[in-house]
């Protein structure tokens, strides 16, 4: 069994209401559910979310097992150094060939603190670009078109996307995306890599 010690100065209780709070509406959990799952109760998760008491270690471990999560991540409060970054397209993460009819901004590269690619694309005049195959085992694209049409080959099949939808398959597929009609298309995709 490990132990984790915490001091009053790391013990940020106002963020644990809010963190729990956030748990259930993301979840779309009532306060009776998350009790009836963790054994802590009703009136006890409501006091900790509005701040009106400060939970026990006992009472953190088990909201914790019951939200899934570690009870240190659910502890510790994001700091400036927890890595939070605003992604914004630039001039400076064009990856694109330079001329090209389908712009592409790369706004997170795959590394140690990201398992995945994250790209903003769009389309500047009516064209196509085609993708050469991710060799890396158990790689897969998700694309998503946030505005126009535009259509996926991958290898002899055929995909027509329309604003609002989305698109899953293996990145070793050889593809491409063409944007022959109606509004010049524009969304985002990403490459997530097998753990």
């Amino acid at each position: 069994m490990q132990f984790i010690h915490y001091s009053r100065t790391t013990m940020n209780f106002d963020y644990i209401g809010l963190f729990i709070r956030s748990f259930r509406q993301a979840n779309n959990e009532s306060l009776q559910s998350l009790a009836d799952r963790s054994g802590v109760s009703r009136s006890m998760i409501s006091q900790i979310e509005g701040g009106q008491k400060s939970p026990t270690i006992a009472i953190l471990a088990k909201l914790a097992d019951a939200m899934n999560i570690s009870l240190e991540d659910f502890v510790k409060a994001p700091t400036d150094a927890d890595n939070i970054q605003v992604l914004t397209p630039s001039p400076d993460n064009i990856v694109s060939k330079k001329g090209s009819v389908f712009v592409c901004h790369q706004l997170i590269c795959k590394s140690s603190s990201s398992p995945a690619d994250f790209y903003q694309f769009y389309f500047t005049d009516y064209g196509k670009t085609s993708f050469s195959a991710n060799p890396t085992p158990g790689t897969v694209k998700y694309i998503w078109i946030e505005q126009g049409e535009m259509t996926v080959f991958l290898s002899s099949t055929k995909v027509q996307l329309k604003a609002g939808q989305a698109i899953k398959f293996k990145a070793s597929t050889p593809h491409r995306f063409e944007n022959r009609k109606g509004p010049l298309a524009k969304g985002t995709f990403f490459v997530s890599y097998d753990a």
